[in-house]
């Protein structure tokens, strides 16, 4: 297809993306800042209250069972420095589906993570400065603060990060020294549980402590030098955090506590530090719980946006505001969703509920390290995982482990389940109501002329046929024409001029439309001769694809005719860039056909199994010979040790299901061979044509049009002619499940 020229007035429409503002130390505010939060200042009391002494051992098992994921995350982010996190890595592994799955548990990980510490934050103020009448207030005041601080711009919110992370670390090392003098060695084996299950629950519980390594990599997109910052912020921040957590535990467990809750760390820095230095150490918690919330903030909505643009949420969710180079409505929603959570679930239950779907996520990326090796060898990996797989299947059984420790806490774990089938079931809900045309990318196309007199009635027959090559007008004509003759159908003409994305489809110069006109005059007039109705337009727009499916939606297409060289240069595309997303998308059936020669086709052999795809091929072959008076020969290739008695018997009945008119001669033929595209390219030497009908087993494009079709085409000198039937349900899981 051609450019049109530029217009000189019309206005950029270049996509604004996130700003690479944070270093390293912001990068380590975030991953430190996330994990010092309500974690440790809430999560310390209930897990002392757990198990006693034995409080350290769970926290270093949530540390290393943090940390097999941990690296699975470096070598990700070494290959993908960009926003997106866990989501990224599975989208760029995964089929959609599962990617989905990946990126919704995170979203929602992160959303419930947040809201554990607005709660946590809410009970310290209540506790310690304020008992407000309303519990929750100072929570969402601090909520709608920090929405509004990430709407503002990522700059700001990485400078706050920075300061807000250096002083609660600052106070912790305060408060450890100031009660570093109580620790009883001998009373810490005294008070060291040996209940192992309940450990284990323990780990479950305060796993959420360490999942800052993870808002990290989030942040990929924003970060200066992400391949070799990231994974040192990792490293630095899960190996200062431990070390700070063991001895928080050790200090608040001595600090002679009548009962152990979410509050305790206060109580024990009131009485070590004395009253004044005690409320200091609060207030550094309530910072430290406002720190972690706004890293969240900032990676949940990362998460999002890269949702967004990979096709999983609606694009307006990712659209990055020019002004603050932020995602406003992606942190919005996110803001939104930490609000319910912190609204309908107590203390306890958020972070089981979190440690869930969080977990969940995390043995997938896991697993998604494990593919990834094998499906990309060759790929670059400046950061490489040793052990593979060994240490990412540790890993995943980890996980796992700390999942079903989660299994005692039904009412969290019901509620994570729960969520996460209603986000794949909206998801599944949303791709089956979006309309094929907005799942790629660029501006509707323009029409920008018109000509001809095809009607718009919805129930006669209509062909849409783009035309791109000038050579193959006439081959393609004659195709549709036959066909339309036997359906009394009427053909519609395209020709799709392209213009740069930074113009809008209106900009287009009239030359260009006059020099497309004689092209589609010429197609018109051969199904002029034939007396078959004609419509043509020409249509300016981005995306070639995008403007065949508009056409197709519009003008109520049936069957759409491609013209296919028989073979795609693009190792990642099966047919071609505009021909995949237009088999992958359309909602009509579809026909590519690689014409070798101008000769009338009157002979065409067909191999079928009997499957949807090749009996509509079949009624297609029907209505093309129906004219010529033409033989259709169905065939099927007998490889070494099959059953010949079925190929037969599919033979027949294919013979008995066409019922052919007059017209048309029936044949049918057992092709034995040692491959099937080998056999049928052989046959084709007596056959004007090959038809073949898409693989009916499968939703995917990568088998319905993969090697065989492509093996046929490459390898015979006869017209070759693949077709898909348009199938609604199929359809529906083919865009859910196809790329």
């Amino acid at each position: 297809m051609r450019e049109g020229k530029p217009n000189q007035h019309s206005q950029n429409n270049i996509e604004t993306e996130l700003s690479r503002d944070l270093g390293l130390t912001s990068a380590l505010a975030i991953g430190i800042g996330t994990m010092i939060a309500a974690g440790i200042f809430t999560l310390s009391g209930l897990a002392i209250r757990n198990v006693g002494s034995a409080a350290v051992i769970s926290f270093l098992l949530a540390a290393v069972v943090a940390t097999f994921t941990a690296l699975t995350y470096c070598e990700f982010v070494s290959i993908y420095p960009r926003t997106g996190e866990g989501y990224l890595y599975a989208r760029k592994t995964f089929s959609p589906p599962l990617a989905y799955f990946v990126g919704w548990a995170l979203f929602l990980g992160y959303a419930s993570s947040c809201a554990f510490y607005i709660a946590s934050l809410s009970s310290y103020f209540n506790e310690f400065i304020w008992h407000s009448p309303v519990e929750g207030m100072f929570g969402v005041v601090m909520l709608i603060g920090l929405t509004l601080l990430n709407i503002k711009g990522t700059k700001e919110s990485g400078k706050f990060q920075i300061v807000v992370t250096a002083a609660k670390v600052l106070l912790l090392i305060w408060f450890i020294f100031g009660g570093l003098s109580f620790v009883n060695i001998d009373e810490v084996m005294d008070r060291f549980s040996t209940d192992i299950v309940q450990i284990g629950s323990t780990a479950a519980l305060v796993f959420i402590t360490f999942f800052g390594f993870s808002a990290i990599a989030a942040s990929a997109g924003e970060v200066k030098d992400p391949v070799k910052n990231i994974p040192r912020a990792i490293f630095i921040s899960m190996g200062v955090v431990t070390f700070l957590y063991t001895l928080v535990v050790l200090v608040v467990l001595f600090a002679g506590l009548t009962e152990y809750t979410e509050a305790s760390m206060g109580e024990a820095a009131k009485k070590f530090l004395g009253y004044i230095g005690g409320y200091v150490i609060i207030a550094g918690a309530i910072f430290s719980m406002i720190s972690a919330s706004n890293a969240s903030i900032m990676a949940g909505s990362r998460v999002m946006l890269s949702m967004s643009k990979l096709g999983h949420m609606p694009k307006e969710i990712g659209l990055i505001n020019s002004r603050t180079r932020t995602p406003i409505v992606a942190v919005l929603l996110v803001g939104g969703a930490i609000l319910v959570f912190a609204l309908i679930l107590p203390l306890e239950d958020l972070s089981y509920f979190a440690n869930t779907v969080l977990l969940l996520a995390l043995i997938l990326v896991n697993l998604a390290l494990i593919v990834h090796r094998r499906k990309y060898p060759d790929i670059h990996r400046p950061f490489k995982v040793p052990l593979v797989p060994l240490l990412p299947i540790l890993g995943i059984l980890a996980n796992l482990y700390l999942i079903w420790q989660i299994f005692q806490h039904p009412l969290p774990l019901i509620l994570a389940l729960g969520t996460l089938i209603l986000g794949v079931l909206g998801f599944v809900a949303w791709k089956g109501a979006q309309s094929e045309v907005e799942a790629l990318p660029g501006l509707a196309s323009h029409i920008a002329h018109s000509q001809g007199k095809g009607t718009m009635e919805k129930s006669r027959f209509r062909i849409l046929v783009p035309i791109s090559n000038p050579y193959n007008v006439e081959n393609l004509m004659q195709l549709a024409i036959s066909i339309a003759k036997a359906k009394n159908g009427e053909i519609w003409l395209l020709r799709v001029v392209t213009v740069p994305e930074q113009l809008p489809p209106t900009s287009f110069d009239e030359e260009v439309v006059e020099k497309e006109s004689p092209l589609l005059r010429k197609a018109r007039k051969i199904a002029d001769k034939e007396g078959i109705p004609t419509h043509a337009l020409i249509r300016v727009g981005h995306n070639i694809a995008k403007a065949i499916l508009e056409t197709a939606n519009d003008r109520y297409c049936d069957l759409i005719i491609l013209g296919w060289k028989g073979f795609s240069t693009n190792k990642e595309k099966i047919l071609g860039t505009v021909t995949d997303d237009v088999v992958n998308l359309a909602r009509t059936d579809i026909i590519l056909a690689k014409i070798v020669d101008e000769q009338p086709i009157k002979k065409i052999l067909l191999p079928t199994a009997g499957g949807e795809h090749a009996q509509c091929a079949e009624q297609y072959a029907m209505a093309m010979l129906k004219g010529s008076k033409g033989t259709l020969t169905v065939c099927q290739v007998a490889l070494p040790g099959s059953d010949e008695t079925r190929s037969i018997e599919n033979l027949k009945a294919a013979k008995e299901r066409l019922q052919s008119p007059e017209e048309v001669k029936i044949e049918s033929k057992l092709i034995k061979s040692d491959s099937i595209s080998k056999g049928i390219g052989n046959e084709s030497k007596n056959y004007d044509a090959v038809m073949v009908g898409a693989a009916g087993k499968s939703i995917y494009p990568q088998i319905m049009f993969g090697n065989i079709p492509e093996e046929i085409a490459r390898n015979t000198n006869r017209t070759v002619i693949v077709v898909k039937h348009y199938h609604p349900v199929k359809a529906l899981l083919g865009r859910v499940v196809g790329e």
